[in-house]
């Protein structure tokens, strides 16, 4: 059977009851009609708790609420307690979480009804506390489901009180303005900050979301860089909340930031939103409870204790209405029809002799339907296929399947342990069940990570491809965006190694601290400059980076600073990276030799990218321009922002004086010192700890003529280089890195603020190294050329063909779409980025689609193939699947899209695999994955 799980928790001045659920990505159903008459099996249903590949995807995950100190806690612990831990044998290849951002679940589509009418026909019959805590129902403090708490919510722009509410019928948060019958005086305390004795909101405006589009949530301490980034007070870090969250109306992630008014308050607001939380990863993990495997008294703790006292009248059925309010809540995305039809079969099965229930579901009969819903078909046809119809797989069998199906090495005694570990109790065979849950575990993940030798991270930095981000301060567009602290936290967390700091001059800065310091005056900030972006302390940022610079990765970091502000502002800057950072800021060289160090010398080190001040020293100011006496006599000279220069001399105009750097500043960039390009054959484009940055605009211009086409290729291979996105990407959009990696460009940085197909591929590129930030360069692009008296080249690039079979399978627990209440009409598309041409083994599998499957976002089938022969010049190959809904059943009409998921086709492992899926901003959906059959090999 199933894993239990039951927990007791208490919210502020409630109880949550008790918890009995299944995880949705493993309720499944029969595609097709429902038989006749419905049988119980004389095995468990093919089911699985959620994917342990899934479960340390989501690093900003709240701690579990503390359980109630009750009588029936021990009682609690047995149910949560699982027989087998995951941690009981060693990682196969490193940490299992793949492709999706480390942040949090989110169902950017999802759509939860919340029309409770359907039960008016049952308010005055209480449900047995067994069937009511089958399908989730809870209690919170009665002040979030009446009038609200009274909050303090700040924000850039203004602070104002507001009305806090929570729906738990359908995990939804909404809050309104308290609109005040006395004005408010200003003041610095925000503790003065009472509640009025009268407030007035019937005409406040309703704001909502969902627990799923929470992305992240900060309490107190854990939320001091949002506080600061506010300019709050301290005295205001304990009943701080933060909340970051996916607004599905706008599209766009905002940040609610909350002060309680006490301490009690703030325990209230932080229980209810934990203990929520925590009910429906529960109701994502287990259906129903085993009664039978606990005694009596046990029994009547958990039972008998929860009916004292109660007066009131016993319903001991679920009724059809109560399944669909369960579906409901946990987004079960299916035909309302088909469940009826499992209900009412279900309802006439009564094996155990039980009372039967005209209206409803007796609790048998519930586990039953449950059973039912979660019939897998695909893996019982996999099974038939593999190890014959009603057949058990012994460990030869397994060890046969991994070698030949999965294609994968692994030792014998791991083998035995692995397989040991799924049989039920003292067998040594599997069913089906076993087998699925093999599947959905971390020793089935579908990536398969690079291997740490001791050689792989100990080349210098410019042989690797550094993961990299552009204007990390934003949360939005470049042009009227917001800047925040916000934007290196989710960065850091997925990984990122280079990140930039856009440095300006600092005017006098509010504070809300009237008791500790005075306004810092003149301190720099972060901001893009000269726009309507808003700004940030520079002493935050940093602090913001020491904090999270190694939560994912322990390789160095990169910190790129565009110094725009004055040299006093940069000699403020220089204490401050050296106090915030200590020891861990390099401010000399490590080697004594001419070299670059690798990632493996330089773990939790932080490194500055800034300009150097010695390269200008010739440049001589005229009218307004700059020139400089050296030329060329290979190369054309090139501005990083201008077209290929006309002559062998080289000028750039600027409508204002180019910023000096500070000795002080500028010889912090041991290892990454800034250049400005100017021609390759310049004695400063030789000197081993240079980097020229170029805009895509500059590169793309340069890659279009053959000699400096060559001349890049040959620098890259033994010097650094950063390529941007133009200014002209006023919305933040990305360029396609494959076409600068293809040049050895070690840092392609990209708008990781924005999800679309240039980050998405950006991200899945670093997926293989499990996101250390650093992944080694084809020896294509590392090896020394040979010197040659004539016309320079490169090497010819070798041609790689590959054959490829994907077989896109089902798919589970698909979110709805925006707005709609009904099931979806789920398709799948499939295509392959970066190769030169597909050879399609059939003209249909051109168009990349699959059929449409009707009314099913719950478990969708298709079993189709896509297959072909890749070419291409190098292993820069990407597959991208795309799940769509389609308003019509019968052809593409109105097609938003649900999820998708990138990945590097020789980081997949083959054979059959569960792909996460992330939603549009490349938030994982936690409880969505594509099942799928992957097989590729070099021809």
């Amino acid at each position: 059977m199933s894993r239990q799980e039951v927990s007791g928790t208490v919210v502020g001045d409630a109880t949550l009851g008790l918890v009995i659920s299944s995880s949705p990505t493993d309720l499944n159903f029969s595609h097709g009609e429902v038989p006749s008459s419905v049988q119980r099996s004389s095995s468990s249903p093919i089911s699985s708790d959620l994917p342990s590949l899934f479960s340390n995807l989501r690093t900003n995950d709240i701690k579990d609420a503390s359980s109630s100190e009750s009588s029936a806690k021990n009682i609690f612990k047995k149910f949560l307690h699982r027989s087998k831990s995951d941690d009981e044998l060693p990682e196969s290849s490193g940490r299992s979480s793949i492709f999706g951002r480390r942040l949090s679940g989110s169902k950017v589509n999802s759509h939860v009804d919340s029309n409770d009418d359907l039960y008016e026909n049952f308010n005055n019959v209480e449900l047995n506390p067994v069937l009511s805590r089958s399908i989730g129902q809870i209690k919170i403090p009665s002040i979030f489901l009446q009038e609200g708490l009274p909050l303090l919510k700040v924000s850039h722009k203004s602070k104002k009180r507001i009305l806090f509410k929570i729906n738990p019928t359908n995990f939804k948060f909404t809050w309104k303005n308290a609109y005040v019958s006395t004005t408010m005086s200003a003041s610095n305390t925000l503790s003065r900050l009472v509640i009025p004795n009268t407030i007035h909101t019937s005409k406040a405006k309703f704001y909502e979301f969902s627990l799923d589009n929470i992305k992240t949530i900060a309490f107190q301490k854990d939320a001091s860089n949002y506080r600061e980034e506010l300019h709050i007070s301290k005295e205001s870090e304990d009943q701080w909340v933060t909340i970051i969250y996916f607004n599905e109306k706008k599209g766009k992630m905002k940040s609610l930031h909350l002060i309680a008014d006490s301490e009690h308050d703030f325990k209230r607001l932080s229980s209810a939103i934990k203990n929520l939380k925590n009910l429906r990863e529960q109701l994502a993990k287990e259906l129903f409870i085993e009664l039978g495997d606990i005694d009596d008294s046990q029994r009547d703790i958990i039972v008998g204790k929860s009916l004292e006292g109660s007066d009131r009248s016993v319903r001991e059925f679920l009724s059809f209405e109560d399944i669909l309010k369960y579906s409901r809540r946990l987004n079960i995305n299916i035909n309302r029809t088909f469940l009826r039809s499992i209900f009412e079969e279900v309802r006439k099965v009564n094996e155990s002799n039980d009372i039967v229930y005209e209206n409803g579901l007796n609790f048998d009969q519930f586990k039953l339907f449950v059973s039912t819903l979660k019939r897998r078909n695909d893996i019982i046809e996999i099974w038939n296929k593999n190890f014959g119809e009603d057949q058990k797989m012994t460990f030869e069998m397994f060890r046969d399947f991994i070698s030949t199906v999965q294609k994968e090495e692994i030792e014998v005694s791991l083998l035995q342990r692995i397989f040991k570990k799924f049989c039920i109790d003292t067998m040594d065979y599997w069913i089906p069940e076993n087998f699925n849950n093999f599947l959905l575990s971390k020793y089935s993940s579908p990536l398969n990570l690079i291997s740490y030798d001791s050689d792989y991270l100990s080349h210098p930095l410019n042989e690797y491809y550094i993961s990299s981000s552009h204007n990390t301060y934003l949360v939005g567009r470049q042009v009227a965006g917001d800047s925040s602290v916000e934007g290196y936290i989710k960065a850091l967390q997925r990984g990122c190694r280079c990140v930039e700091v856009d440095v300006w001059d600092g005017g006098s800065i509010d504070s809300d601290d009237s008791n500790d310091s005075p306004p810092k005056e003149g301190e720099p900030i972060v901001k893009h400059g000269r726009t309507f972006t808003t700004a940030i302390s520079f002493s935050n940022v940093m602090n913001t980076i020491r904090k999270y610079a190694f939560f994912t990765t322990p390789f160095p970091l990169v910190i790129s600073l565009e110094v725009n502000c004055s040299i006093a502002s940069q000699l403020k800057m220089v204490p401050i990276l050296k106090n915030i950072f200590g020891e861990a800021l390099v401010t000399t060289p490590i080697k004594d030799n001419a070299t670059l160090p690798s990632p493996m010398e330089l773990k939790h080190r932080i490194l500055l990218k800034v300009k150097k001040t010695s390269p200008f020293y010739n440049l001589i100011a005229l009218d307004g321009s700059y020139t400089t006496s050296t030329t060329s006599t290979t190369t054309n000279s090139f501005s990083e922002d201008n077209a290929v220069g006309r002559s062998a001399s080289f000028s750039v105009r600027r409508k204002n004086k180019a910023t000096k750097i500070s000795d002080e500043l500028s010889d912090l960039g041991v290892y990454f010192q800034g250049l400005k390009f100017r021609n390759f054959s310049l004695p400063e484009s030789k000197s081993y700890n240079h980097c020229f940055s170029l805009s895509e605009k500059s590169i793309n211009s340069m890659l279009k003529d053959e000699t400096k086409r060559i001349a890049i290729d040959k620098h890259n291979r033994k010097y650094l280089m950063r390529v941007y996105p133009s200014k002209i990407r006023v919305k933040s959009s990305n360029f396609l890195p494959l076409n600068y990696w293809d040049h050895g460009v070690q840092m392609v940085a990209t708008n990781w603020q924005t999800y679309d197909l240039g980050q998405q591929i950006n991200e899945a590129m670093f997926e293989g190294v499990d996101r250390n930030g650093y992944v080694l360069k084809p020896s294509s692009l590392r090896k020394p050329l040979i010197k040659s008296l004539r016309k320079p080249s490169l090497p010819v690039s070798e041609t790689h063909r590959v054959k490829f079979n994907i077989s896109v399978i089902s798919a589970h627990q698909l979110p709805k779409s925006k707005g709609e209440e009904k099931a979806i009409n789920p398709f799948v598309t499939f295509e392959i980025i970066g190769a030169s041409t597909v050879e399609w083994s059939d003209i249909r599998m051109s168009s990349g689609k699959t059929s449409i499957v009707t009314e099913n976002g719950f478990n969708p089938c298709w079993n189709e193939e896509f297959s072909g022969v890749i070419t291409a010049s190098n292993d820069l190959v990407f597959v991208k699947f795309t799940i769509l809904a389609s308003a019509s059943s019968i052809e593409e009409s109105e097609v938003t899209p649900i999820g998708l998921l990138v990945a590097k086709l020789s980081y997949l492992k083959q054979g059959y695999r569960y792909l996460p899926i992330n939603d549009l901003l490349g938030e994982e959906l936690v409880y969505s994955s594509l099942f799928v059959k992957i097989d590729y090999s070099e021809l």
